[in-house]
């Protein structure tokens, strides 16, 4: 039963949610728009509805509309604010909705929270609303012209309420009509029906001659089948409903149409349900769980189940149907909106030699973030394997845990196991060998090398890995072999392009501006390679440039340099005075690369990292220097502009022992925190990506 696996973006609590946790949750669910939050430390109700406070879902927050479930069947509420889930046969998948959009005001935000977790099945998932589309045009001709019709009609809902002496009542477990307007008088129910404009546009009984001693109130409503953000004005699908059965007194004669009339034909009812399936995320439930999504971005599904199962929700906020005036309204008000204030990094250096810095408030080690992540249940069988290869392919990033692999040093991961992920010799990243990288590379195994050298007290800034050269690894692997616990730090950050892409947008005409630059300048990256000679070596740990290309001649070096034109564009020579007088010289190098990468199927533009040096040119940095492609040095509002996006964009979790954490190079970039030594992580790269750069 429920074979299928699959990952979902999760938040580690540690067992307690504290104040500061529960802002990192709010902010996951606003960043990202769903979470699965585990061990949460709660124990009841009571420690739910003080955590819900703090979520968005505090009483003057909180959404109680909706619930059509007979009291004859369950009853709603929990306490005030938790109410139970609308009965649904727990032998049958209910299919992706969004939450109370049988109405024109939905909820924003939905909360999740498992009291008791069956034995088997039950789990939520959730359904990106941005995936669904795309997954329909895939199917091809139907698909394509379904969302057509979607765009062109809205969605109309048309469900029944049954007289509660109605012969078939017992099966249906929805409200009679008494019970749903409080009256048992025909015509004031229907008089109150109609007052409800909010969740109907039309109201009548329904003429059977079989059900004339016992009438069904019949309503319908018209809804958007398209949704829009207030904030960025941005479009969502409404999960369009799908009957698995026929109209009848025990589902209330429901029927779910298009605007124009029609019905959903049987093979546009099957690419939708395929594109539905395919677009699940969630892992099981445990006890104390939470889920929250964004009711907009997000739909969800629940699969069925055995054994007992109590998951209550709570709902807040408002999200409102396009055609209604209140939307208006809020999209008005959220273009009022100003936006806050960017923190201001440039100016928190304490050392005058150095242009700007990091406060170490901004990268304190016990800030928790969430992360997509995948549990393989105590094993890397082929069933793990099978699913890590396709949710990694369908997100770009993923870090798996519970691995089962206890291991003494990341050299032991066994080859097969990397074969399996997909970085095998056979795949191995052709230009990431020992001798073409900027820094000295330690081998771990045949497959896996070291990380590269960097000083562990600083944050390693976002970056493509190879973005330096023509030629880039697809895909990026780390494995470590032993915990690196929240004292210790040492998490390996992704950061979403997409995502970095979208909040320099949200900063207004400051972000877009830093876009159009990089877009239409790209970047140069120079750095040079130091005299093995010089006294000051020591202190600068990238290559010497003997070391880089393998001789000690001059003319040599430049040469094996000029010629390496699938990283470099332009090298030259400067002089390095020393204090003892003796000649040192330093070979400097140039790059231009993109500031967007090109699918070269899709034509689609994914945003590269801009790099950011935190400090001026000296030989301890071999003078490296990142100015935009047209020699222009970034300034201290667009330094301070990238350092925030750096900074809101982070995802990741601390290491335990055998996690491996797998990184799409263009969809992700990652970033590394300051660590306490000793730390040693395995590090794979599979594939190649050509680069094109800039003429």
């Amino acid at each position: 039963m429920h074979p299928e696996r699959f990952s979902a973006r999760t938040f580690d609590a540690h067992g307690l949610l504290d104040a500061g946790k529960l802002a990192s949750i709010r902010a996951a669910l606003e960043q990202f728009g769903a979470v699965h939050v585990r061990r949460t430390g709660l124990r009841g109700v009571d420690d739910t509805l003080r955590a819900m406070c703090e979520l968005g879902f505090a009483p003057h927050e909180q959404f109680t509309a909706g619930g059509r479930t007979s009291e004859a069947w369950q009853k709603k509420w929990v306490e005030p604010g938790l109410r139970r889930m609308d009965f649904y046969p727990p032998e049958l998948y209910l299919l992706p909705n969004n939450e109370v959009q049988y109405q024109r005001c939905s909820p924003r935000r939905v909360l999740f929270y498992c009291h008791r977790a069956p034995s088997k099945g039950g789990r939520t998932f959730v359904h990106r609303a941005d995936a669904i589309v795309p997954l329909l045009r895939e199917t091809g001709h139907v698909g394509r012209t379904l969302v057509d019709k979607l765009e062109r009609f809205g969605l109309v809902i048309e469900t029944g309420f049954l007289h509660r002496a109605h012969p078939l009542k017992s099966a249906n477990y929805f409200q009679s009509w008494q019970e749903r307007f409080g009256t048992d008088s025909p015509g004031e129910a229907l008089a109150r029906a109609r007052a409800k404009t909010l969740e109907y546009d039309e109201c009548w009984f329904r003429d059977d001659p079989g059900e004339h001693a016992h009438p069904t109130l019949m309503t319908r409503i018209t809804i958007s089948a398209f949704w829009s953000d207030p904030g960025d004005g941005r479009r969502y699908l409404r999960f369009p409903r799908i009957a698995m059965d026929p109209p009848g007194a025990k589902n209330g004669y429901r029927r779910f149409m298009l605007s124009n009339g029609e019905e959903l034909s049987g093979d546009e009812r099957e690419a939708l349900i395929r594109a539905y399936l395919q677009s699940r995320e969630g892992i099981h439930w445990n006890d104390g769980d939470l889920v929250l999504f964004d009711n907009l971005r997000y739909g969800h599904s629940r699969e069925s189940f055995e054994g007992g199962r109590e998951v209550y929700v709570a709902m807040g906020g408002e999200l409102w149907d396009d055609r209604t005036g209140q939307a208006r309204q809020q999209r008005e008000e959220a273009r009022a909106k100003l936006v806050p204030p960017l923190a201001r990094f440039a100016s928190t250096a304490s050392d005058p030699s150095q242009r700007y810095a990091i406060a170490p408030a901004f990268v304190r080690r016990d800030e928790l973030f969430s992360v997509r992540t995948f549990d393989a249940g105590g094993a890397l069988d082929a069933g793990a394997i099978e699913a890590t290869r396709r949710e990694f392919a369908r997100h770009g990033a993923l870090h798996i845990r519970n691995s089962g692999l206890s291991l003494l040093g990341p050299g032991q991961l066994d080859g097969r196991v990397l074969e399996s992920l997909g970085f095998g010799r056979e795949s191995s990243f052709a230009w990431g060998g020992m001798h073409s990288g900027r820094t000295a590379r330690k081998a771990i195994s045949r497959e896996l090398r070291a990380t590269d050298e960097y000083p562990a007290h600083l944050w390693l800034l976002p970056h493509n890995e190879v973005l330096y050269q023509r030629h880039m690894p697809a895909s990026l692997l780390f494995f470590s072999a032993s915990e690196c616990p929240i004292s210790q730090g040492g998490r390996t950050f992704l950061h979403e392009a997409d995502g970095m892409e979208r909040w320099l947008r949200s900063r207004g005409p400051q972000g877009e501006a830093l876009l159009r630059a990089l877009r239409e300048h790209g970047m140069l990256i120079e750095m040079g390679f130091v005299d093995e000679r010089h006294p000051e070596k020591h202190r600068n740990f990238f290559r010497s440039w003997q070391d880089r290309f393998e001789t000690a001649s001059r003319d040599e070096a430049e040469a094996r340099c000029r010629a390496s034109t699938q990283q470099f564009d332009e090298c030259w020579w400067i002089d390095e005075p020393t204090s003892s007088g003796e000649p040192c010289f330093t070979l400097m190098t140039r790059v231009r690369v993109p500031g967007f990468y090109v699918d070269p199927s899709s034509g689609r533009e994914t945003m590269f990292f801009p790099r950011i040096a935190l400090d001026p040119p000296s030989i301890v940095n071999g003078h490296r220097r990142y100015p935009l492609g047209n020699g222009r040095e970034l300034d201290d509002d667009e330094v301070d502009l990238l350092l925030g996006a750096f900074l809101a964009t982070r995802e990741g979790l601390h290491y335990e022992a055998g996690d491996i954490l797998l990184c799409d190079n263009i969809r992700y970039g990652h970033s590394r925190e300051s660590f306490t030594p000793p730390r040693t992580l395995g590090v794979a790269m599979a594939n190649t990506v050509l680069n094109q750069h800039l003429r």
